[in-house]
């Protein structure tokens, strides 16, 4: 399923409530009765991504997952994206990933849930106890970062 991005340049709401849009996509087209998901609303934010790559850095340096095979925040990022917003395909035994959503495109409490999903997996699978980052970010940052 190609990803794709499209302008909304017209929209109208016929007196039975059907509603219509007139996007203008960036790349391929959709074919007519072909199936398209839309979301809109706020990315996530500056503060989410600064909280999110000191996280990680802290779970690669500090919480041990460098022992654990993942060596840069870069990687332990792709990692979890593969994870938590892929679209995979079981075949021959493996799952093979077909697409992968961007952490990018995520509007804020979506990205809250994706954060709040990483730090459970993390503690769960990984056994590691995260409270010590919550803890000093808390003090440092604040109840909402900043």
């Amino acid at each position: 399923m190609p990803k794709t991005t499209a302008k909304v340049i017209g929209q109208k709401i016929t007196p039975n409530g059907e509603m219509f849009a007139k996007l203008q996509f960036n790349a391929k087209l959709p074919r007519v009765g072909d199936l398209v998901s839309v979301k809109w609303g706020s990315i996530r934010s500056g503060q989410q991504n600064c909280l999110y790559w000191l996280y990680l850095n802290w779970l690669v340096k500090e919480a041990g997952l460098k022992e654990q095979g993942h060596f840069s925040a870069e990687g332990l990022h792709e990692d979890l994206k593969a994870y938590f917003l892929s679209e995979k395909k079981y075949d021959r035994g493996m799952f093979k990933v077909l697409t992968t959503e961007s952490t990018t495109d995520l509007t804020k409490g979506e990205f809250a849930t994706y954060m709040d999903e990483v730090d459970t997996f993390i503690v769960e699978f990984f056994k590691v106890d995260t409270s010590p980052f919550w803890k000093t970010y808390q003090e440092n940052y604040g109840q909402y970062g900043g």
